[in-house]
């Protein structure tokens, strides 16, 4: 399991990125209370695939967020995960 925390002015998210078996797990939630949780998943025909994806995500999330944020720089990089790596994969969305 892969655990990034991100404090910006306005909320604590955290950004989880998790394989079991052929399927890796994407979450991402929050510290505020008027904000959704997401879950993204993909199921793949084996394990090691799975595991590159986890490899991949992993890589891409040490380098495009950092413990402090700004609210914008934040949204703007969660965005641009979601719409370019994430967009095929199945998403869920929960209110907190």
């Amino acid at each position: 399991m892969i655990r990034t925390t991100v404090t910006t002015p306005v909320a604590t998210y955290q950004l989880q990125l998790q394989q079991q078996h052929n399927q890796v797990s994407f979450g991402i939630t929050a510290s505020a209370t008027n904000l959704t949780a997401a879950t993204f998943q993909l199921n793949v025909n084996d394990t090691d695939i799975a595991h590159y994806f986890v490899n991949y995500l992993g890589t891409i999330l040490a380098m495009t967020f950092q413990r402090k944020m700004s609210d914008t720089n934040f949204l703007s990089q969660l965005q641009k995960l979601i719409t370019h790596e994430l967009k095929n994969w199945q998403s869920g969305y929960r209110y907190l």
